[in-house]
């Protein structure tokens, strides 16, 4: 999985934070969603475009960016506190029915 919160040493009360390059394929407005038990967001460079902060359960959030084709800086954020744990990474755009975010288009380096 692209987002997997592994390795870790408990099942509560962790956070993990994903930086990288996402490859934007062509112009265009994407829609950006997090499905997160707790929170999350997803930031595309200095930009926050899905806050799903907070303490609940399964939740999906999302927003919308317009993004010109290339590699763009990302981060994605999540805290587990207790109970339930999800990490869902989603998105849509030109050409791109809504899906999780695929691990190809992902990368450390621009």
């Amino acid at each position: 999985k692209s987002f997997a919160r592994q390795p870790r040493d408990v099942d509560d009360k962790y956070a993990f934070r994903f930086r990288g390059y996402i490859n934007i394929p062509r112009d265009g407005v994407y829609r950006f969603f997090t499905n997160s038990d707790d929170g999350s967001r997803l930031w595309i460079g200095e930009e926050l475009v899905v806050d799903n902060d907070g303490l609940h359960s399964a939740s999906e959030k999302s927003g919308v960016i317009a993004l010109a084709a290339g590699t763009h800086f990302f981060t994605v954020a999540m805290f587990e506190k207790s109970g339930g744990d999800e990490l869902q990474v989603m998105w849509e755009g030109p050409g791109i029915r809504k899906e999780e975010v695929p691990w190809g288009v992902l990368c450390r380096d621009p």
